[in-house]
């Protein structure tokens, strides 16, 4: 089956380099691309098909001679001069047909337009070892200055020929394996053509299985894959390698210094060496320079191929080395695969308290407390405080509350100053968990008392107290305050250089910016970050998925159907592991365009969906319960043909609030009345510029344009009788 790669083909037609090099790992359509390329070109093709076989310089020029129907002992430097000169004049050599494109020849053999005299010669799956002489052949052909040749080649390991240069005279375009592998659009279509009944969840699991491997898409649901890379892979390395890609396999990251180590005194970082250039599936891990790991269905096809005593020696070894090395994370993870949670208790306890942050390690903290012992998790203060945090930002607020009460067993600690913090972001944490109930006056007190008494060490504690005041205060229609609580928060987490931090906050302005009706400042934000965050990044992150969906509602209120709809879907592919509440967001926004779309199952079906991974990461119902029955009043009310051009309740909110506070609904209750904003603000004793803030906020809310929109809205969700 194949899948079209036009913008591949466009980028080849368009870059017209001496040299396009294709260098990837078997099964990523460099072949294929290469045929669908030429189909479409314009001149003739000398296309070699090599299959990845040792060559002398004899005989690829014997094989080079055979097709351009010269004799076979011509020398090599003379083949080199023919091919210049038959590239000079396409038509004056009939026998250069092994593989003709485009338009029909004219008399005189060439053919119309710019592109009638091009000769490309294509190297098909250049073998990876090549002698010297050979080396220097095609370095020879590759510095003939004639614009009529073009030479293409696929590999599997970059060739010893001096790219350097070609690329300083900016006469080489390579393309990897991260250019070559599908996109999310071409996996999609290839699954269809393979399994179009595969469900949503089993083409998650199949992307970030394959992150886009062509062959791995096609044979991972089949029992074929091992065969495949028996094959494909295995056969081409030596035995010392299989056995060290065999343990990369159990790995979840390797680098040269961490193989030196592993293998001590058997060439270890020579080994990793010769794996990364034979192209043997190791890709770098973003934003982490020199460390690899192997693609995770390659992994899986491989592990079964070392297990037992020395599974586990390896897995102990690397986990002293990974927390050496300073991935803490992942030397929790093999200590617990080797059956050691009292190691990896202690490992834990040495986590920064702003990893967490990162929402993609946050389900695999939870993961490992559901594999520890319980006792283990309260054996100190850091770590009861690390699965307070961890609970409460996946929304499991009786279990925070439940564990923060555990700090109490250390308490009074031998040192004030340190019982004074300890208290002080106990304080921060419960003043957090007391506004996601929606109780705003313990909220604040805790978070003032917590702010009071942290020190420079607490930043975290300080910016999750700032964040938690202001969105109070947006809540509450104080949205100066609110503006100048999260300038203060960016402030801090950008002095300590913590992206997480920093990108969390923006979440919340951007939310402050909507309220503010400052839409055009809110996408650019937006923008911005979303651009700085997709840099080089090739694994899901949850980070992402909460600003993809924040986009998809912007668009969703410019009545952009489509966009909304293609940017939620890629969020959720970026939360998929994620537990944390705003998950939800996604659904709740594709509902709402199936909704729009006339298509109610599929509206319903997503919030069934929406619900059940709610229930699944065992989040409280504070966070999803009214939002699900305000979007199915949405729903029954346009189904009904009531208000049904109204946008979705902003997602700008969700995270901290369910629906109306009780005086918004005091002054949506006057204006349902006929008040005017001035008669309200005197009913309530309030001045007309809160009156307004609180309208704004009530649209925002429940997702109106007009005060008549509100009105009916919530009307239709019971809020007005």
């Amino acid at each position: 089956m194949f899948v079209p790669r036009p913008h591949l083909c466009n980028l080849l037609q368009r870059e017209r380099r001496r040299l396009q090099l294709l260098c990837a790992p078997a099964g990523y359509g460099k072949t294929a691309l290469l045929r669908e390329y030429v189909r479409g070109a314009r001149g003739r093709v000398v296309w070699m098909s090599l299959g990845g076989q040792s060559q002398s310089l004899a005989s690829l020029c014997a094989l080079l001679a055979g097709e351009l129907g010269v004799a076979p002992d011509t020398r090599p430097d003379a083949l080199i001069e023919l091919t210049g000169l038959t590239s000079s004049r396409a038509g004056s050599l009939p026998q250069l047909t092994a593989f003709r494109c485009g338009s029909e020849p004219a008399r005189d053999g060439s053919l119309p337009g710019d592109e009638s005299s091009k000769v490309r010669l294509v190297f098909d799956d250049l073998p990876a070892e090549m002698p010297d002489d050979l080396n220097h052949w095609f370095d020879q052909l590759l510095s003939l200055y004639n614009p009529h040749l073009q030479v293409l080649v696929t590999c599997r390991q970059r060739p010893d020929w001096n790219l350097p240069r070609l690329m300083l005279a900016g006469e080489l375009l390579e393309l990897g394996a991260r250019q070559l592998a599908l996109r999310p659009d071409e996996f999609e279509s290839l699954v269809s053509l393979i399994a179009p009944h595969t469900d949503t969840a089993s083409r998650e699991s199949l992307w970030h299985a394959t992150g886009g491997w062509c062959a791995g898409v096609r044979l991972l649901p089949s029992a074929l894959l091992g065969q495949y890379l028996e094959r494909e892979l295995l056969s081409r390395l030596s035995d010392e390698q299989q056995e060290v890609l065999f343990s990369l396999a159990h790995l979840s990251k390797a680098s040269v210094e961490l193989c030196e180590q592993l293998w001590e005194g058997q060439q270890g970082a020579q080994r990793f060496q010769s794996l990364l250039d034979s192209q043997a599936f190791m890709f770098p891990i973003d934003h982490q320079p020199g460390w690899f790991r192997l693609l995770p269905a390659v992994a899986n096809a491989l592990q079964g191929r070392l297990g037992g005593v020395a599974l586990n020696r390896l897995r102990l070894r690397a986990c002293r080395l990974l927390s050496v090395l300073g991935h803490v994370d992942d030397a929790v993870e093999q200590a617990l695969s080797a059956d050691q949670p009292e190691v990896a208790a202690n490992y834990m306890e040495r986590l920064w308290l702003s990893w967490i942050l990162n929402e993609r390690h946050l389900g695999q903290f939870m993961d490992w407390r559901e594999r520890i012992d319980p006792q283990l998790l309260q054996s100190s203060p850091r770590l009861i405080y690390l699965c307070a945090k961890a609970l409460l930002f996946s929304g499991r607020l009786d279990e925070t509350e439940a564990c923060l009460q555990r700090l109490g067993r250390f308490l009074p600690m031998p040192d004030p100053q340190r019982n004074q913090r300890l208290l002080a972001n106990w304080q921060a944490l419960y003043g957090n968990l007391h506004a996601l109930r929606g109780n705003a006056e313990p909220a604040r007190r805790h978070c003032h008392a917590a702010l009071r008494d942290l020190t420079a060490q607490d930043w975290l504690s300080v910016l999750l107290c700032h964040c938690t005041l202001a969105r109070i205060a947006m809540k509450t229609g104080e949205l100066n305050e609110a503006q100048v609580l999260l300038e203060h928060s960016l402030e801090l987490a950008r002095r300590h250089g913590n992206r997480e931090a920093e990108v969390l906050v923006n979440t919340d302005r951007v939310q402050l910016m909507m309220l503010q009706g400052q839409s055009g400042l809110a996408q650019s934000l937006l923008r911005t970050e979303l651009a700085q965050l997709n840099v080089r990044r090739t694994q899901p992150y949850p980070l992402i998925g909460r600003l993809l969906f924040l986009q998809g509602e912007w668009l969703l209120q410019q009545g952009r159907l489509v966009e909304a709809e293609q940017v939620a879907q890629s969020g959720l592919l970026q939360v998929r592991d994620c537990c944390a509440p705003f998950v939800l967001n996604g659904y709740l926004l594709l509902s709402e365009i199936a909704s729009r779309n006339d298509i109610p199952e599929k509206a319903h079906l997503l919030l069934y969906e929406a619900e059940r991974r709610m229930h699944w990461a065992k989040i409280d119902r504070a966070f999803f319960q009214a939002p699900l029955a305000e979007q199915k009043a949405r729903m029954l009310a346009r189904e009904q043909g009531e208000d049904g051009d109204k946008p979705v309740r902003a997602t700008a909110v969700t995270d901290y609030q369910d629906g109306l506070t009780p005086r918004e609904v005091s002054v949506l209750r006057l204006l349902a009345e006929g008040m005017s904003v001035r008669e309200v603000g005197s009913r309530l004793f309030i001045s007309v510029n809160t009156v307004k803030t609180h309208a704004k906020n009530i649209n925002v809310k429940l997702g109106a344009c007009r005060r008549t929109q509100a009105i009916n809205s919530a009307k239709a969700m019971g809020i007005l009788a």
